[in-house]
């Protein structure tokens, strides 16, 4: 090899080498910068979830009652009405509400509402911390947020999750439509607020179902449903329903081979003589798939929206018969007591 040859043969040596070097250091210098930049959102994220946390607590009170049970609650207005739930205060005749800065009022119950487990009441003072009221119909699986309450007596406890899944028809009360969460939620931290990272409530707390071998999934009731029920109660009280008469069931389509499908609407079943749709022109077999401008996907929401249809307006009910939609009118009256 001449000499020429071999410094060609050094010089390609080096440059390999050297190319090897920057590769390493820029290697090396982007995982700083992704561990970097990692750690920065995991300290946004936190940073947010302790804001949230300082603006909100302040907000959120210990229900005690004279038969030993306690809650939590969470104030709404400046005036002193205070969201909790029904089962927290009920058969009571002494509530109190204490707040983070030790402060504790005598509360007024307002009205309740067994059929949604919400409860509605006020202590007498002004300038009071509040929440904002959200929007639970913008709520999606995977949104995460932030539970605040009472659990086991340890007041003011945080605790954050996600949302697992929307409008869960499993539950205690008659009027079921129930947010789900894996943040943690335990005995105590009934009648508490479900924040979202805007710092809105989104829901009450209101059970949980729990296993020793797989954990706990904890539910709330969606806001928009309690500024419904909330707005009857500081108007009149009570509660009144709108009812249509006609008993429900989901509506089953079977294949060829006899594989079943559940179909969007809700399936008469029967109809009370005494309710106004038996008078309507509805038959049993009938498919609501409307209800003025809602779509109705089966029979829990459909009972869910009619409940709150102001009693006496004329409702428009769309039916599916014999695969053509046909419109009747029909007037609500007010949901009987069973």
């Amino acid at each position: 090899m001449n000499r020429r040859s071999h410094r060609k043969l050094i010089l390609v040596v080096l440059l390999i080498v050297l190319a090897l070097q920057l590769t390493i250091v820029y290697m090396f210098a982007s995982k700083q910068q992704d561990k970097q930049s990692a750690s920065a959102l995991i300290s946004k994220e936190k940073t947010k979830v302790q804001e949230l946390a300082q603006k909100a607590v302040p907000a959120v009170v210990y229900i005690q009652v004279d038969n030993n049970k306690a809650g939590s609650g969470v104030i709404v207005s400046n005036d002193g009405y205070i969201l909790t739930n029904y089962h927290v205060i009920s058969n009571s005749k002494n509530i109190s509400a204490r707040l983070e800065d030790k402060r504790i009022f005598n509360a007024k119950l307002i009205g309740s509402d067994p059929q949604t487990d919400v409860a509605l009441i006020k202590v007498e003072a002004k300038n009071l911390p509040t929440i904002e009221l959200g929007n639970s119909d913008f709520v999606e699986v995977g949104d995460n947020i932030m539970a605040i309450g009472n659990p086991f007596g340890f007041d003011f406890t945080v605790t954050t999750g996600i949302i697992s899944a929307t409008h869960r028809e499993y539950g205690p009360t008659e009027y079921r439509d129930f947010l789900q969460t894996d943040a943690s939620i335990n005995p105590g931290n009934s009648g508490g607020p479900l924040i979202d990272m805007n710092g809105k409530i989104v829901g009450i707390t209101t059970f949980i179902v729990s296993d020793v071998r797989s954990g706990e999934l904890g539910f709330a009731i969606p806001i928009n449903l309690i500024k419904t029920i909330m707005d009857m109660l500081i108007k009149n009280g009570k509660i009144e329903r709108s009812y249509l008469g006609v008993s429900l069931q989901d509506k089953v389509e079977l294949d060829s081979n006899g594989n079943g499908r559940i179909i969007d609407g809700a399936e008469i079943v029967s109809f009370d003589p005494k309710g106004p749709a038996a008078k309507s022109g509805l038959k049993e077999g009938d498919i609501i798939v409307k209800i003025n401008d809602k779509k109705i996907t089966d029979s829990n929401t459909l009972r869910n929206y009619v409940a709150y249809i102001p009693v006496g307006n004329n409702v428009e009910v769309t039916v599916l018969r014999s695969n053509k939609e046909m419109m009747f009118n029909v007037t609500s009256i007010l949901r009987p007591n069973f």
